[in-house]
């Protein structure tokens, strides 16, 4: 299915899948919530598979996540409204597990490794244009190169990072 496509099916049923979300949450401000991102799904699941039917499938994706709304609203009701430290207690961590702190501070440190490795200019180019945020004209004007070097000095440094972060691992 193309994107046109997917974008048309949608775009058919967007106010039925609208008026479907609202019975479910009972909100209208959540039903949109819950049809955009039924939308995201929807146009990630089609560009990697053909479904045979779109619309219900469409369908599926809005009552799926307007029940699960539904249920964590549920849930983070009956928790709040006790107030008690063994009920708070149950809410899970946004922090990341110790063992996952620590995978991310070994790749960190492998990361930095690797770029202590490339040439001055690729290592500059690649913080300017991933830590920076710069775009590839601004560091061609910076290191007084061509936007396409500039561009091949950024791929160059993250094909060596993958290289070198898969050696690590």
């Amino acid at each position: 299915m193309s994107k046109m496509d997917t974008l048309q099916v949608f775009l058919a049923a967007q106010a039925e899948l609208l008026r479907y979300a609202v019975r479910i949450t009972g909100d209208t401000v959540e039903a949109e919530d819950v049809v955009q991102e039924a939308w995201l799904r929807f146009r990630s699941i089609t560009s990697a598979r053909v479904l045979e039917e779109p619309n219900g499938y469409l369908f599926r994706i809005v009552q799926n996540l307007a029940l699960d709304r539904q249920r964590r609203k549920k849930r983070e009701t009956q928790i709040f409204a006790r107030g008690d430290a063994a009920a708070i207690a149950l809410v899970p961590s946004d922090r990341p597990s110790q063992h996952v702190g620590a995978e991310a501070k070994d790749e960190l440190a492998a990361l930095r490794r690797a770029l202590a490795q490339l040439p001055e200019r690729t290592r500059r180019a690649f913080e300017m244009h991933r830590f920076e945020e710069m775009k590839l004209v601004e560091i061609a004007a910076e290191l007084r190169i061509s936007k396409s070097l500039a561009h091949s000095l950024v791929i160059d440094a993250v094909e060596f990072c993958k290289a070198a972060l898969r050696r690590d691992w």
